[in-house]
């Protein structure tokens, strides 16, 4: 099942996506919930992030051949089997959604990566779960862009803004319940141009691997979003570029990137 959060007539609401409808949900889509008689068509809905996260997770390098690319970019000699994840997270403030701009911040280099990942949405508290048991606590995927100002990520000591800025994780267009997270075809193009093409059976930690490694010393929330990490090397956007990340079986992520605007030059 795809469930989709959106907006309609100023009221927000789940629902379950039915070819070119959607059927709104009556209860909690983490618990129990039911089908209504109420129907849109989504040319008529605003889709939103599909969920409310309390946190937003990334795996830090996940796929062997973005491993050299961040050596290069960073300077650092980074292991290229590493023994664990290496768990961080975007601010909430980062979430956006479906056909939103991308905003690259003024004070930028210029140089905004797109990052194509699938992300697991978690169903319930999560705290302390091995990796056999960590498919229970997962809800479903959805597609997300790791967005990335890379001048900013080799000068700061943390990601906090080069990874964590406002519009920093699009996230959408819903949620597929019904699909293998190993099985996936991860592809990502800058004005209808592939650029990214990745395959989550090459992750080197698997999303119940990620999951049950976050979840010994944290809580995770139904909502929460864990991201895959991305592969190969990425190139810069501008503004006027639309970047989508398009995952088969799932759905396409589009935005359009957009030069923050500056009240102060008026």
């Amino acid at each position: 099942m795809k469930i989709a959060r959106f907006r309609a007539d100023r009221r927000v609401a789940f629902g379950a996506v039915m070819g070119e409808e959607i059927v709104e949900i009556r209860g909690s889509i983490y618990t129990r919930f039911r089908l209504t008689d109420t129907h849109h068509l989504l040319s008529d809905v605003k889709l939103l992030p599909p969920t409310e996260p309390e946190a937003i997770w990334g795996p830090g390098l996940n796929f062997a051949d973005h491993v050299g690319f961040a050596s290069s970019m960073l300077g650092e000699k980074i292991p290229l089997s590493p023994d664990h994840p290496e768990p961080w997270h975007k601010g909430r403030n980062a979430l956006t959604g479906p056909e939103d701009p991308i905003i690259l911040p003024r004070d930028s280099d210029g140089d905004l990566h797109y990052e194509g990942e699938a992300v697991a949405v978690i169903s319930k508290n999560c705290r302390r779960i091995t990796p056999a048991q960590a498919g229970r606590y997962i809800l479903g995927y959805t597609c997300g862009n790791d967005v990335s100002e890379r001048s900013w990520q080799s000068k700061d000591f943390s990601f906090w803004r080069a990874k964590g800025s406002d519009t920093f994780a699009p996230v959408g267009p819903w949620i597929e319940t019904d699909i293998n997270p190993q099985d996936l075809e991860v592809i990502v193009r800058l004005n209808g141009e592939e650029v990214q093409r990745a395959h989550t059976k090459d992750m080197l930690f698997t999303f119940a691997e990620i999951v049950s490694y976050i979840s010994q010393q944290v809580t995770l929330h139904p909502g929460d979003l864990v991201f895959s990490g991305t592969t190969g090397t990425t190139k810069a956007m501008k503004p006027g570029d639309w970047v989508e990340v398009d995952i088969p079986g799932i759905g396409v992520l589009r935005n359009p990137i957009v030069e923050e605007f500056d009240a102060s030059a008026l």
